[in-house]
């Protein structure tokens, strides 16, 4: 088979109208689907908080209208340095349409998912045909499609910048030009920055692995340097982007340790070996255990196919490809069981995807390079062929009295797409059943008895789509026959609506769904002036439809400051202010939290609650009840019941609030003439009158290394407040002028160079280019 040119502007096109086509499937089956749980609890809130921050000019460092999550330096799982991040985050702060962020996200990362895979496919040479069928597989596999791009836009983002990394090596790999060494470079740097960990180290053992079998192959050690070197210098590049999480590692609470109760979150060998059956359900601890009804190993149709139509034996003897792939399969296969909490990384399935491109990319290597063979064979005369299409036949003319007729639409439209893709299925002479491979016909009538056992008990549906499966595989040879690129990339297409159809979405089965509105109902006499303070856990509410419904960053897509948001490495210092259930979502302990921030904290004369510029909180009648007293010492009323629900809004009276809506400090003492000038995201400018006393200037900032400021020049200690959690600024007697209080991360000012560094030592690789490629 001669490998054909595949053109840039084709590998475009393509990606172009798959991601398209993935994208209104999905929509068509689940109007929500791409934004659920995560993305409606951190996403959507906090890229429109970035979005206005960047469309200001400013870098992002501190999202000054949530607490939880404020630091983007610290919480680097929103990748604000990301382009696609970057572009949806603008887009999210102008439109105020819940799906648009989402539905664009998804379509940059399927595409560079997409056109990665066929990068790969063709740097070793494949066919167009299985070039754009082992595309179409990858960016459809489950992991990917329903967890990232549907509940986790950062994995996804960080999935797509890995497959872009794995894609430009093996373009460096097959020529060390120029423009390959920027393109790896610049990759590694987003993905990096992308902040996902499990892309990172996929990445990582990808290039650790290639680089032995590369040195073994060929016994240049030169070769291996200099293939490296592009991604090291990537990594000095992008160290600052996680230095400042490494130096605050005392403030956070990350999750860690090591725990392998219940296998949460570990799938099963079954999942993996039987993950060429697109409707193979299993039992996975899954926040309890519970049947996935999404095949979450699924790689391709094709893997037992190979077996039986291809010398793989002769293959393996020969090249030395196929063993690599089987390592980074059988690695991958161990990091996805690894315990449910292995340190700092969690949940190991999701390595799956990582398993599926290989194992995807083992299998049409071996379509395009082993030599065909053919086993034994069935013959069949007219009378058995007549029969068995007869049987099968009254099978489908029952199967809709068994499934019920709400099903007789997809039973239709199922046997008309498998009647188009077998044409010949009344000519004995052309069918598939003619010559069919025995020991392959066995195989999958086996395996498909541990998938029926799976799904025996379920709805008759899922019957009908295990029957399904079985048929594509068993058409899977002559599909392969045909090498019609069309033909393929419409089966994972239908393999794809078959995916839907057992499970339409993540939401509502295992994940927290919750229908938002475009815009809310803000309560009368509601103080907003300062930031809001949600006690009531809503995540499991099913409809948002008022201010107290709100839950963790959702506050920052209906443009409300808050003290809520969300963060998975959390705040020690803030949660001993307010005690969490949960780090992530700020799910509180109220009666803890009321506690801490109704009293008043040292020889200052407010309470905490007002230093933290609090202007309202949202609290149970009964938590209410109890500290009634203390709101009111603390100068809060009850304004009104929060609907339906046992939940009231307590606020400040509005005289008492001016200047909450810019951040102003709180001053002790009180000094006449002081003036908050200017307030953003990371600066405030403060003009101090002459004044005898020290003067003390509380921010409602959450407190964080990096955090300085001055006084026209004269440097000051910034310093936590009495709580720990806010920033204290003490000005001396007779200092006055312009107090500047910024923030800046602090171990950028020491590794400044270290991008530099990177950017000469990529000059250099650049410039000897030419003599490198002699040595290599």
């Amino acid at each position: 088979m001669s490998c054909e040119k595949l053109l840039p502007r084709q590998a475009l096109l393509f990606s172009v109208f798959y991601a398209i086509a993935v994208i209104v499937v999905c929509s068509l089956f689940q109007s929500d689907f791409f934004y659920i749980d995560d993305a409606t609890y951190e996403m959507l809130g906090f890229f429109r908080q970035i979005g206005h921050i960047w469309a200001q000019g400013r870098i992002p460092f501190i999202v000054d209208s949530m607490y939880i999550g404020g630091n983007e330096m610290i919480d680097l799982g929103k990748g604000i340095f990301l382009p696609q991040n970057i572009l949806v985050s603008l887009i999210a702060s102008q439109f105020h349409y819940i799906q648009l962020p989402g539905w664009i996200l998804a379509f940059i990362n399927i595409v560079l998912v997409s056109c990665s895979a066929l990068v790969i496919a063709k740097s070793f040479k494949l066919h167009n045909t299985y070039a754009y069928a082992f595309a179409s597989l990858v960016v459809i596999q489950p992991v990917f499609l329903y967890q990232y791009l549907g509940a986790w836009w950062n994995a996804a983002s960080g999935q797509a910048w890995a497959m872009v990394s794995i894609a430009t090596f093996f373009l460096l790999r097959n020529s060390f030009s120029k423009t390959n060494i920027i393109l790896n470079f610049i990759s590694v740097i987003f993905l990096l920055s992308a902040g996902w960990p499990h892309g990172v180290i996929g990445y990582a053992v990808f290039v650790g692995v290639s680089l032995i079998f590369q040195l073994k192959r060929f016994g240049n050690l030169k070769k291996v340097f200099y293939l490296s070197i592009p991604t090291i210098l990537a990594c000095i590049f992008a160290f600052p982007v996680y230095s400042e999480y490494l130096f605050s590692y005392d403030l956070i609470n990350r999750v860690s340790g090591f725990d392998s109760q219940y296998r949460a979150f570990t799938p099963s060998w079954s999942t993996i070996i039987l993950g060429f059956f697109p409707t193979f359900y299993d039992y996975i601890t899954y926040i309890s255990y519970k049947l996935m009804l999404i095949p979450f190993g699924f790689s391709t149709l094709f893997v037992p196919l190979v077996f039986f139509y291809r010398d793989v034996k002769i293959l393996w003897q020969r090249d030395i490809n196929l063993k690599w792939f089987l390592l980074l399969i059988v690695i991958f296969f161990v990091l996805s069981q690894m315990p449910g909490q292995f340190g700092p990384l969690r949940w190991p399935f999701r390595f799956l995807p990582f398993i599926s491109l290989f194992i995807c990319l083992a299998v049409f290597y071996i379509l395009q390079f082993a030599p065909v063979v053919k086993g034994n064979t069935i013959r069949l005369s007219r009378k058995i062929y007549n029969c068995l299409y007869a049987i099968w036949g009254g099978f489908f003319i029952f199967l809709p009295f068994y499934a019920g007729f709400d099903t007789l639409v997809l039973i239709l439209c199922g046997l008309l797409m498998l009647f188009l893709m077998e044409r010949s299925l009344f000519n004995l002479n052309e069918s598939i059943l003619y010559n069919f491979n025995k020991k392959y016909i066995f195989i999958i009538l086996f395996a498909s008895c541990f998938v029926f056992f799976n799904s025996w008990n379920l709805h008759p549906i899922y019957v009908v789509l295990q029957i399904f499966s079985i048929w594509l595989l068993l058409l899977s040879p002559k599909m392969v026959e045909s090498k019609s690129t069309f033909g393929l990339a419409g089966l994972s297409l239908l393999i794809l609506v078959m995916l839907l159809t057992g499970l339409p979405t993540l939401g509502g089965y295992y994940l927290r769904q919750t229908d938002l509105p475009e815009h809310i109902q803000l309560p009368d006499n509601v103080n907003l002036q300062g930031y809001i303070l949600s006690l009531p856990n809503n995540l499991y509410l099913r409809q948002t439809r008022q201010l107290n419904d709100i839950a963790s960053a959702q506050f920052g897509f209906y443009d409300i400051k808050s003290i809520n948001g969300y963060s998975p490495v959390g705040s020690k210092r803030l949660e001993q202010v307010l005690p969490v259930n949960q780090t992530a979502h700020g799910i509180f302990i109220p009666r803890l939290a009321l506690k801490n921030i109704l009293q008043i904290t040292g020889r200052l004369p407010v309470c905490q609650a007002v230093l933290m510029r609090i202007s309202t909180i949202i609290v149970n009648k009964a938590d209410y009840a109890a500290f009634s007293r203390q709101f009111q010492q603390c100068g809060y009323i009850e304004v009104q019941p929060a609907g339906s629900r046992n939940d009231l809004y307590v606020s400040l009276p509005l005289d008492q609030t001016k200047g909450w809506d810019n951040n102003s400090p709180f001053v002790f003492p009180d000094l006449a003439g002081i003036k908050h000038l200017k307030h953003d995201n990371n600066t405030d400018l403060v003009r101090i009158p002459e004044h005898n006393d020290t003067t003390i200037l509380i921010f409602p900032r959450l407190w964080w290394y990096g955090y300085s400021a001055d006084v026209n020049g004269y440097s000051l200690p910034v310093v936590a407040d009495n709580s720990g959690s806010l920033v204290q600024v003490s000005v001396p007697p007779h200092l006055h002028g312009m107090l500047t209080l910024s923030y800046f991360p602090v171990t950028w000012r020491y590794l400044w160079f270290l991008p530099m560094l990177a950017l000469i030592g990529l000059m250099t690789l650049l410039f000897n280019n030419r003599k490198q490629n002699k040595l290599i």
